[in-house]
């Protein structure tokens, strides 16, 4: 926690001078008072090396690798965006607000998530656009350990079928995710999430493995830009291939508690449909 220090003000007195006319006292100077320090605004730490000290380090899109980081205690974070998908010869489909509510628990480690229905615009030829809205989801993660370099921690996610207009997976869904990071420069860092997925369209469960890999870049005036690469293993359904896909995006905190980001994504693999898509979004800090 950093906590703000206390000026001391001293006043020293010298031993009198004896002058050939008279003697006098004289004064030290006072020292100078220390700067009292600003609280953290995103909240106390959680000890020695805690990285979860900058809303870099906490905000979690629009990759599909998880920052490691938590929300503090009486502190909530909001990240919205909007996502604009193209698939060649079948159409595009715009995603927005894409909003997650992260809430800090009085656990210091543990937040509480909250994903409140999405608005879905899908389009294809000629035929007229269909809206419809996502399945509201919530979730619950935790920072397990860190070092100087090293973060690792965990977090669950469950949607229930509220969505419409097919929009909705047609039953429940369950996400479990391991992510870490490690600084390896002051410029150079890399993170990972390997998640576990039970998926359904309503008629079929199946499992499938969604490993990430993100390599970012910090650069001065409180920007940044990242790489990453995941994969889905039977990414559209019971025996369908595995998608890959890359993101490439940058990042610019204007102040500690308010980050702006911009992305491109795209997927070569033809097996599980082609697609490219842009987006941008907002993460807050309260």
């Amino acid at each position: 926690m950093i906590r703000p220090s206390t000026a001391m003000v001293a006043a020293a007195l010298v031993s009198l001078i004896p002058l050939t006319v008279t003697a006098q006292t004289v004064p030290a100077p006072a020292p100078t008072a220390s700067p009292t320090p600003a609280p953290n605004p995103i909240g106390p730490a959680l000890g020695n090396n805690d990285p979860c000290t900058s809303i870099s380090a906490i905000v979690t899109r629009p990759s599909v690798t998880n920052s490691v980081c938590t929300v503090r205690p009486n502190h909530v974070e909001i990240e919205t965006g909007y996502l604009n998908t193209t698939t060649p010869g079948t159409g595009n489909t715009v995603t927005y607000p894409q909003t997650l509510i992260r809430v800090g628990t009085k656990i210091p480690a543990l937040e509480f998530q909250v994903s409140p229905p999405q608005l879905v615009r899908s389009s294809a030829g000629g035929s007229p656009a269909t809206v419809g809205s996502s399945d509201v989801g919530a979730g619950l993660k935790y920072v397990f350990g860190y070092t100087a370099k090293f973060n690792y921690g965990g977090q669950v996610f469950f949607t229930v079928p509220t969505g419409t207009n097919g929009t909705s997976a047609n039953g429940s869904t369950a996400v479990y995710a391991l992510n870490a990071g490690y600084t390896l420069s002051p410029v150079f860092s890399v993170a990972t999430t390997l998640q576990s997925q039970s998926l359904t369209n309503g008629t079929q469960r199946w499992s499938s493995f969604v490993p990430s890999f993100v390599v970012s870049a910090t650069l001065p005036n409180s920007t940044g830009l990242f790489t990453e690469i995941a994969q889905f293993s039977l990414a559209n359904g019971p025996g369908t291939p595995t998608r890959t896909q890359y993101i490439y995006g940058l990042y610019h905190d204007l102040g500690p508690r308010l980050q702006l980001d911009a992305s491109a994504s795209t997927s070569p693999t033809v097996s599980t449909g082609k697609y490219h898509g842009v987006g941008f979004g907002l993460s807050y800090y309260l």
